[in-house]
């Protein structure tokens, strides 16, 4: 069984901190996941010393990978919920109105959402109310945004096996390798078009894994203002 061995390389004054396993490979490969961390394979003969040289020299590439993945990553403000506060759906701002003396529930009445609370009066059940709330819309109008899709992507010969609504912690979606579709619920603040975007995003992957050339060329055809729905979605603080 292939040990791990936690290694530390640098690039100019910078930690490049990175997880070694050696296995029966030809050549030494190098991966950023999505949390910008660093995974290192390496042939069984290779030394550390030649490993963390390898590492520095691609310092530059590295340092790209996590900047991008970092981009990509919801950024979710924490929230007190009170009374006042702003939330987003589908791009949009509500106004967060509690009615204590409202049967306990949410529901959004133009551009507030107003939370009842029956005979409680704890912010946690607020919190507890409003994110309940969040997770169901989400359920329904993210796979409904897929479902808009599906036709598209069949033609194109691509498929989701299944479509999976959970909260992610540093992605907007996922495409696994068993062909699942995972979305963020937090992509119900978002508008209809970034959500098309995320989904739009990920379907490509099920016919191109990475993100090169082709990936490109495929997202441009079924969606050829993917780059700035990228960038607004970089940009807004969901």
């Amino acid at each position: 069984m292939a040990a791990f061995v936690d290694l530390e390389a640098s690039w100019g004054s910078r930690r490049l901190p990175f997880r070694l396993r050696r296995a029966e490979v030809k050549r030494l490969r190098i991966v950023v996941d999505p949390e910008g961390r660093v995974a290192v394979t390496a042939p069984l003969h290779a030394t550390d010393e030649a490993v963390m040289a390898r590492v520095s020299r691609r310092g530059d590439w590295i340092q790209r990978q996590q900047e991008r993945f970092a981009r990509w990553r919801p950024r979710t403000p924490a929230r007190q919920y009170l009374s006042g506060e702003t939330h987003l759906f589908l791009g949009d701002q509500l106004r967060l109105q509690i009615e204590p003396a409202l049967a306990q529930g949410v529901e959004k009445q133009g551009n507030r959402l107003v939370v009842g609370l029956g005979q409680a009066k704890s912010r946690s059940l607020v919190r507890e109310l409003v994110q309940h709330w969040y997770a169901a819309q989400a359920r329904h109008v993210l796979r409904a945004r897929w479902e808009a899709q599906r036709g598209v992507w069949a033609r194109h010969g691509a498929q989701a096996s299944r479509v999976i609504v959970r909260p992610l912690r540093n992605r907007w979606g996922s495409m696994t390798p068993a062909g699942t579709l995972v979305l963020n619920s937090d992509l119900v603040r978002a508008s209809p078009q970034l959500i098309d975007y995320v989904i739009a995003h990920e379907m490509t992957h099920v016919l191109h894994p990475d993100h090169g050339k082709e990936w490109r060329g495929l997202l441009t055809r079924v969606m050829p203002d993917w780059e700035q729905r990228k960038a607004r979605l970089e940009s807004q603080l969901l």
